[in-house]
């Protein structure tokens, strides 16, 4: 069992530096070909962030687990939206935009809905076992195409300039370097190869940290006796949505919680529909451990999260909802966990 857990975490390990390393390297290449920010924000940035989710999705699927690739989307858009959301509201009152309570927040309820009508077979088809098919998994991919067009034709080029000012995944060098070694360094990143090493070894890491994380939680699931939707729901999801509790504790520190914030949500709508979507090309995915009270919990919190800054009379969510929401995930997880 030792060895699947080490697997496991360096699997997780090499998911979150390989999706830097293509993400860094992708933003560079796009610019050097002109590619307008707008579009580099929509496309490279935000699917840079969903990267580690898309891969174990794929690799589970391709691997015939179905039950880990539905069971980490789940599990870890939960984890952001009810647990970073709710930390994030508690450390400072988190002020929702326009914007957000109006075009990103309602698409988010409608991807979350989308899923739980595409997996809760057993509610919505009369069905004796929960699966997304292929036809449900063409559905989602058409509902990301329509989302991805809007956000093109609605997004300004003023924002996404802002947004990428403020990633993680953009590199900005300025200033003297302090030593020769930082010089040749900060040298090799301007040459034009550089940027396609970046993607070739950030894609390398993705395929292995896939490969690991989906065998380190199959092993670790047939040795404790748990299945494999529960490893995914838990371990796995918190595992690859841990990076987003960090970056979005310190962004909302440091008062920029509102990129924060739309870095969840829209890494949340991309899981949705296009991680779970391909996934479901490739092998109908069957989900028997996981429910309604899992698809229920997650269209609930994009719910919540969306009604609260419309009711609220500063449009934000503050350290009540914040601790709401996060009571809310432990008793989920609290039932998961017991359910086995």
């Amino acid at each position: 069992m030792l060895h699947d857990i080490l697997i496991l975490l360096l699997g997780l390990v090499l998911l979150v530096v390989g999706a830097n390393y293509v993400t860094d390297g992708a933003v560079a290449i796009a610019r050097r070909f002109k590619v307008s920010n707008l579009i580099i924000g929509l496309t490279v940035v935000a699917l840079g962030s969903t990267l580690p989710d898309l891969v174990v999705c794929l690799e589970s699927a391709f691997q015939d687990k179905p039950a880990i690739a539905i069971g980490e989307v789940l599990g870890s858009n939960t984890f952001d939206l009810l647990l970073v959301v709710g930390i994030m509201g508690i450390v400072r009152p988190l002020k929702v935009s326009d914007t957000m309570r109006y075009q990103d927040l309602p698409i988010l309820l409608i991807a979350s809905a989308a899923l739980w009508v595409a997996g809760d077979s057993v509610l919505f088809d009369g069905a004796t076992h929960n699966i997304v098919n292929r036809s449900s998994g063409v559905m989602l991919i058409i509902i990301f195409i329509f989302y991805l067009w809007f956000m093109i034709l609605t997004s300004g080029k003023e924002k996404v300039t802002a947004s990428l000012q403020q990633s993680p995944h953009t590199e900005v060098i300025t200033g003297a370097t302090s030593s020769p070694a930082v010089q040749k360094m900060a040298g090799l990143k301007k040459q034009p190869w550089y940027s396609w090493v970046m993607v070739a070894a950030g894609l390398v890491a993705l395929v292995i940290g896939g490969n690991w994380v989906v065998d380190g939680a199959g092993g670790f699931a047939l040795k404790v006796g748990m299945s494999q939707g529960m490893v995914a729901l838990t371990i796995v999801a918190i595992g690859n949505a841990l990076p987003d509790l960090v970056t979005s504790l310190t962004a909302a520190l440091k008062g920029a919680s509102g990129i924060a914030l739309g870095n969840i949500v829209g890494s949340c709508i991309i899981n949705a529909l296009l991680s779970v979507g391909l996934s479901a090309l490739v092998i109908p995915l069957k989900a028997d451990t996981i429910g309604f009270v899992d698809f229920f919990t997650l269209a609930g919190a994009s719910a919540l999260i969306w009604l609260v800054p419309l009711i609220s009379k500063n449009r934000s969510i503050g350290r009540v909802a914040g601790c709401t929401l996060v009571l809310l995930y432990i008793a989920y997880m609290t039932y998961t966990v017991i359910r086995g």
